[in-house]
């Protein structure tokens, strides 16, 4: 099946180079898919050997073990890269770059979603993750989600919607997330370029982004912040190895060169012992921990 494949299949290829960490051992077999089919011959191949399936999108948001990844990883950023609009909703595809969805969006006199900009994710991951801001969730926009099962037939998700938005999306194990349908509001063009640009500013001010990094490491905790936990306990600038907690955000750990998960995991268990000491609150990672 994975001769079947039309794009690439590469073996024992360092997984470093696809995350915004810039940490990763090798993944047994990596596979950039072409189309849909190729997901789905890669799938199916995964399911007949009995073979572990990880996805890394775009790479961030994600740790990878220094050992790597056995089975098969996917990564489709550059598949299903379309959106295709339609008055006030959009197919879009997994591939597709959330930051390039909201551009395009804004040219076309639609927003709500510009709430999400500055999150480096594809939409393929931004669905997995639940990607947020503080005032917007992806889960917001979605009509219906489209992932595929592990035997390579095609799913459907559809939120439920009340009076109350929803705030997160639900695949089964093992599933693929291959595509969305978004909605949008209709709003001018310069409110929305003025709504990114506060926005991106605001980000450049209290984040590391010129960084190594895989984003916030950890969930806000109901009624609090994991960033108000994480700042009391006064470990910006600490660090292990390579990695430090940054001292622009407290809620980011970063790679300053040579760093390894075991770097990244350690400060990581440094910031839950000391929030649990202090404040009785057990942290939960929002970051995605994959491979040995």
């Amino acid at each position: 099946m994975l001769g079947e494949i039309r794009g690439e299949v590469r073996f024992k290829e360092q997984l470093s180079y696809h995350t915004s960490l810039r940490i990763g051992g090798p993944a047994d077999i990596f596979v950039v898919p072409q189309d849909f089919d190729d997901i789905r011959h890669a799938l199916q191949f995964a399911e007949r050997e009995q073979l572990p399936v990880a996805v890394v999108g775009g790479g961030n948001n994600l740790l990878v073990g220094d050992r790597g990844v056995r089975g098969v990883v996917l990564r489709l950023e550059g598949a299903l890269g379309r959106a295709e609009f339609h008055g006030e909703e959009a197919v879009v595809g997994a591939g597709v770059s959330l930051s390039s969805l909201i551009r395009t969006a804004a040219a076309q006199h639609l927003g709500g979603i510009e709430c999400l900009v500055g999150i480096p994710a594809t939409i393929g991951g931004a669905l997995a993750m639940n990607a947020r801001s503080a005032d917007g969730s992806i889960a917001d926009f979605v009509s219906a989600a489209y992932f595929l099962h592990p035997d390579g037939t095609l799913g459907e998700y559809k939120p439920g919607h009340g009076s109350i938005a929803p705030r997160a999306l639900h695949f089964p194990p093992g599933s693929v997330v291959v595509g969305c349908r978004l909605r949008f509001t209709r709003r001018p063009f310069a409110e929305i370029q003025r709504d990114m640009r506060q926005r991106l500013k605001s980000k450049k001010s209290t984040q590391p982004l010129a960084l190594a990094s895989a984003g916030s490491i950890w969930k806000d905790p109901p009624n609090d912040s994991a960033l108000r936990l994480l700042e009391k306990v006064g470990l910006r600038g600490k660090r292990i190895g390579g990695a430090e907690i940054s001292t622009k955000h407290a809620n980011f750990i970063v790679n300053r060169g040579g760093a390894g998960s075991a770097d990244i995991i350690g400060l990581m268990e440094l910031a839950r012992d000391r929030v649990h000491a202090q404040f009785g609150v057990t942290l939960e990672p929002e970051i995605r921990i994959v491979g040995e």
